[in-house]
C-alpha cells in the first residue's frame, strides 16, 4: 500500500513538473544555504586556528590601548589604539622582562616605493631581524634583511607589484630617496580569508633602525611581538609584561598584552556566532519552502477534488487519502533536500577551487539539514492532506 502511495505521488508530481520544481526550489535553496554557511564557517575557523598554531603558543602581542576582548590579532593593531602608540622604551621594557627570550617592534612607515614599478601607498613594516623567527615564517627565495645594510624583504604580492616578479632577489628599489636591495621574498603568509586585518603578503619589511633614521626619529611602534621561553609559562609571562609596562607608564593601564592563541579563540567565537545567525536566516528560508509546499498542495487538493471523491466512493478511507497526499509532501521535500545537499557539496568544491576559503564538508550538517527540511515539508504538507482526507465524497464529486 505504501509503495502504491509513492507511485501515485510520483505520477502526480510528474504530471505537473514545472509546479513541482518551483515548489521544491524553496527547500533546495534552504538546505543549500544552511549547509554551505556551516561548512564555510567551519573552514574559516580551521584556517584561523591553523594560522595562530603556526606562530606557536608562546607568541605574545603587546598593543597600545585598552582592549576588552580576550585576545589580539597578530596582524592588526593599527586601529583601536586610542591615539597612542608604543615607544622604544616600551620595547626595551618588554625585552628586559623575565621569561621573554626575544621581542621585535612593528612600526609602519610611509612614502611611495619604486622598483620597476611604483607603488604609491605600500604597506611598509619596520622591524628587526628576529621577526621571521617569532612568526615562524619561511622564505620563497633569499632571506631576511641585513640590519647593517640597505636591504629589505618583501611579501609575495608586493614583490609582484613592484617588479612583476615573484623572486626579485638583488633588485633595487627606492624609498624616500634611499636605495635598497631585495634580500628575500616570503612564502605566502597563512592569513585567514574575509579578514580586515593587514596582510603581510603586501608588506615591505625594512630595518627598524634604518627606517627611524630616514623618518627623522618620528617612527612610532604600533605593536610589539615577543616570545616567552616556553609555552607553559606564557600565561605568567603575559602578566609579568603587563605589570612591567604599567609600572613604566606610571600606573596607567593603557597597554594590552595577550597571547596570540587567545585571538584564535576570540575569532572562532565570533565566526561561530555569525554562522549561527546566517544559518538561522537560512532555516527561515526552509520554513518558507515548507509554506510553499503547503500552498501548492492546497491547490492540488482543490484541482483533484473529483479524484478524492471517486476514491472515497469506491471505499478509500480517510487515512488512505491522507497517506497519499503525505507521500507527495514527502517526495517534494525529500527530493529538494537531496538536491540541495548535492549542490552544497559541489559548492564547497567550487569555493575551495576559486577562492582562498577552505570550506570543509561537515557530514553532521549534511545529514541534519535534509532531515530538518523533510520534517518541515511533512509538517506543512499534513495540513492539505488532512483537508483532503476530511472531504465528503458527495461534495467532492459535485465539485467543479
Amino acid at each position: 500500500m505504501r509503495r502504491n502511495n509513492f507511485k501515485l505521488a510520483y505520477q502526480s508530481l510528474k504530471a505537473a513538473k514545472a509546479r513541482s520544481l518551483l515548489t521544491m526550489l524553496g527547500i533546495i535553496i534552504g538546505v543549500l544555504a544552511v549547509v554551505l554557511v556551516v561548512e564555510i564557517g567551519q573552514g574559516i575557523k580551521g584556517q584561523i586556528s591553523g594560522q595562530f598554531a603556526s606562530y606557536g603558543k608562546n607568541v605574545i602581542i603587546v598593543q597600545p590601548g585598552v582592549n576588552d576582548e580576550p585576545g589580539l590579532s597578530l596582524l592588526t593593531g593599527l586601529s583601536g589604539t586610542n591615539g597612542t602608540l608604543l615607544t622604544p622604551n616600551d620595547l626595551s621594557t618588554v625585552q628586559k622582562t623575565p621569561g621573554i627570550t626575544e621581542a621585535v617592534p612593528l612600526a609602519v612607515g610611509s612614502g611611495s616605493m619604486t622598483g620597476n614599478y611604483t607603488v604609491t601607498s605600500p604597506f611598509i613594516v619596520a622591524t628587526t631581524t628576529q621577526f621571521p623567527d617569532i612568526v615562524n615564517q619561511s622564505f620563497m627565495a633569499g632571506g631576511f634583511f641585513d640590519p647593517n645594510s640597505r636591504t629589505v624583504a618583501l611579501g609575495v604580492n608586493i614583490a609582484q607589484k613592484l617588479f612583476n616578479n615573484a623572486e626579485p632577489l638583488g633588485e633595487e628599489l627606492t624609498w624616500r630617496g634611499q636605495r635598497f636591495l631585495v634580500s628575500g621574498v616570503y612564502n605566502y603568509f597563512n592569513a585567514p580569508p574575509l579578514s580586515l586585518e593587514a596582510n603581510f603578503d603586501n608588506a615591505v619589511f625594512v630595518p627598524y633602525s634604518t627606517a627611524q633614521q630616514i623618518s627623522g626619529g618620528s617612527l612610532a611602534i604600533y605593536q610589539i611581538l615577543a616570545r616567552s621561553s616556553s609555552p607553559s609559562n606564557a600565561g605568567q609571562t603575559v602578566k609579568s609584561v603587563n605589570s612591567a609596562l604599567v609600572a613604566a607608564h606610571g600606573g596607567a593601564h593603557d597597554v594590552t598584552v595577550a597571547r596570540a592563541t587567545d585571538s584564535s579563540t576570540m575569532s572562532n567565537q565570533t565566526i561561530h556566532l555569525l554562522t549561527l545567525l546566517v544559518a538561522g536566516a537560512a532555516i527561515i528560508a526552509l520554513i518558507v519552502g515548507g509554506v510553499g509546499i503547503m500552498d501548492v498542495m492546497l491547490v492540488s487538493v482543490t484541482e483533484r477534488m473529483h479524484e478524492i471523491g471517486l476514491r472515497k466512493a469506491i471505499g478509500a478511507t480517510n487515512h488512505q487519502i491522507m497517506r497519499q497526499f503525505m507521500a507527495e509532501a514527502f517526495m517534494l521535500s525529500f527530493i529538494g533536500a537531496v538536491v540541495g545537499d548535492a549542490l552544497s557539496a559541489a559548492g564547497v568544491g567550487l569555493i575551495r577551487a576559486y577562492t582562498s576559503i577552505q570550506a570543509i564538508l561537515v557530514w553532521q550538517i549534511m545529514v541534519a539539514a535534509p532531515l530538518i527540511a523533510i520534517g518541515i515539508g511533512m509538517f506543512f504538507g499534513s495540513m492539505p492532506a488532512l483537508k483532503a482526507a476530511r472531504k465528503d465524497p458527495i461534495d467532492a464529486l459535485r465539485h467543479e
